[in-house]
């Protein structure tokens, strides 16, 4: 009996004539198509940027998941020659999520089909080494994508509370007579509101879209890459909490509504980078306290007392 040969994917190097006549040529032409299908809901994100302070990061995720490629150019092993069906199951992914979102009327899942939609037409025209090569920068563009209401609301509502009881005991160690009520936050007679803008769900999403991407383009092993992604919660949490800590504090040294307008606007855009500046520490701390070890094997062991 003949054995069945295996079907074996025949790697090509990104500057040999097939990736040049068939694989480039056709990721622009689906490249064209797609954002010619979604047109309406790439003009509905962009509007979402542009409108909603929340997601203002969003013009920055693209770029950034193009950069995030670039680094990891060397780790490509090579391109498929040929077409991979298997990434057919992924572009039909794609479809029943936007039929769904159609149906449904739900914005943000039609805007979610872009994801296995790409990653099928990668894995279709550069085979599957190519699609794990880009499954970072494929998954960090789900941060450019609006949350659903319902799961907006509810993140802002537990991070409101949250925001508000660390408040209030940060600005009883500083000796202040604070006390909680729902989401009020009363100083005396001065009634501090932590309203859903003052959430911190803005620093959230940016210290989680930053944290994924220093995560993905570090060389560290697994457990590193979480540990900084895990960070970014209780970092921002925590950053939210000094901002309205800082606001009470001052609130009672300029107790004049232009003054008050000014330190609140002032410390809102301060809590951004100092949000990413406690995140750099964590992670520059974190590689320097746990430094990758030098493997050697028996080859390199043996050539370097043959070169002794």
């Amino acid at each position: 009996m003949e054995a069945k040969a295996k079907d074996v994917d025949v790697l090509v190097r990104p500057g040999q004539a097939w990736w040049v006549g068939f694989g480039l040529p056709a990721a622009v032409a689906v490249l064209a198509a797609l954002v010619y299908a979604y047109w309406p809901t790439l003009v509905w994100i962009e509007e979402t940027w542009r409108n909603e302070p929340d997601y203002s990061h969003g013009y920055l995720v693209l770029p950034l998941a193009l950069l995030l490629c670039w680094n990891r150019l060397d780790q490509i092993t090579g391109i498929r020659q040929g077409i991979s069906w298997a990434g057919l199951s992924l572009i039909a992914l794609a479809v029943v999520m936007r039929l769904a979102g159609r149906l449904v009327y739900a914005d943000f899942l039609d805007a979610w089909s872009m994801l296995p939609l790409i990653a099928g037409v990668v894995w279709v025209c550069f085979g599957f080494s190519v699609l794990r090569w880009a499954l970072p920068a494929i998954a960090f563009l789900f941060l450019m994508f609006p949350l659903p209401y319902q799961a907006e609301s509810l993140l802002s509502w537990k991070l409101q509370g949250v925001a508000t009881d660390l408040s209030t005991i940060m600005l009883r160690v500083f000796g202040q007579p604070a006390v909680s009520e729902g989401h009020v936050i009363w100083i005396n007679d001065l009634r501090l509101q932590v309203e859903e803008a003052c959430s911190g769900l803005r620093i959230f999403i940016g210290v989680a879209a930053l944290a994924f991407f220093w995560a993905a383009m570090v060389r560290r092993s697994w457990l590193d890459r979480v540990v900084l992604l895990a960070m970014a919660v209780p970092l921002a949490v925590m950053v939210n909490s000094v901002r309205i800590t800082v606001v009470g504090l001052l609130y009672q040294v300029f107790d004049d509504s232009v003054s008050q307008g000014r330190i609140h606007d002032i410390s809102g855009y301060l809590m951004i980078p100092f949000a990413f500046g406690l995140l750099w520490l964590v992670k520059v701390y974190w590689e320097r306290l746990y430094r990758p070890l030098e493997q050697m094997t028996a080859r390199d062991f043996v050539q370097g007392i043959g070169g002794a």
